[in-house]
């Protein structure tokens, strides 16, 4: 093709013919033109594919994420409404006073719940610089809401739980008014206790019911109330994300 062009424009020159040689090479340089520029479109093309397969991608592995994210708030809303349960319990009547003293201790025991929330494709996405082209400006306010302010909210949240917990473990197991035993099944739990059962029980009971036993408990279930509100909250946002890119996926 170039060695035609070359070619004509050899002809022109020999036969004299300027005008018609300067008309032509300003045709053949618009051809260039456009052939460069059909060049570039193709190219931005198929970089817009690669990067609509790539944006697909994450979009499909956030969903996996979110998808894990949930669960794991299913697992800590029933383990504070296990607590919660417990805990109440201490409260309303006299019935747990007919079990044995580790029993009652399992009641009184509360947990806190670890942050296994994942972050990683999100991040992965930050790095890529692909955060704003992976569908609507809708999902990418989500994604910022749920990645950048929901989920620290959340850590501080599982934090405060931790530290107050921490302290109610201190005071259910290390004190001088009852002699706790373990609530796991380790070997432990064979060692004797200085005490008769009847006598840890009834030492369990006077503290559950002092003023200082009764303040832990309270501010234990107020606490876990909260918590299991905003973790409820935070799956309810967390779902409504994940709708959001299964729509986006699914287009």
């Amino acid at each position: 093709m170039i060695k035609f062009f070359r070619h004509i424009r050899q002809n022109l020159v020999m036969e004299n013919k300027t005008g018609k040689y300067f008309k032509y090479a300003i045709g053949e340089i618009i051809l260039v033109v456009i052939g460069i520029l059909i060049a570039l479109q193709i190219n931005n093309w198929n970089q817009e594919r690669i990067n609509n397969q790539r944006a697909e991608g994450y979009l499909k592995s956030l969903a996996e994420d979110l998808k894990s994210d949930i669960v794991q708030y299913d697992y800590n809303i029933e383990n504070y409404e296990q607590d919660l349960d417990n805990n109440k319990r201490l409260f309303i009547n006299d019935d747990f006073k007919k079990l044995e003293a580790d029993s009652i201790f399992k009641l009184v025991r509360g947990y806190y719940q670890l942050n296994r929330v994942s972050t990683h494709t999100y991040e992965r996405i930050k790095n890529a610089g692909l955060i704003e082209s992976l569908g609507t400006e809708k999902i990418n306010k989500a994604l910022n809401n749920y990645y950048n302010i929901q989920l620290s909210y959340y850590e501080g949240l599982l934090q405060w739980d931790k530290n107050s917990s921490v302290k109610d473990e201190d005071f259910w197991t290390y004190n001088n008014n009852f002699e706790s035993g373990s609530i796991r099944y380790y070997g432990t739990n064979s060692l004797p206790f200085k005490d008769s059962p009847a006598k840890r029980k009834n030492d369990l009971v006077n503290l559950i019911e002092s003023t200082q036993g009764r303040n832990h408990l309270r501010n234990a279930i107020v606490r876990h109330e909260h918590t299991l509100f905003r973790v409820n909250e935070l799956k309810a946002t967390t779902q409504h994300l994940l709708d959001l890119i299964n729509i986006e996926i699914n287009k």
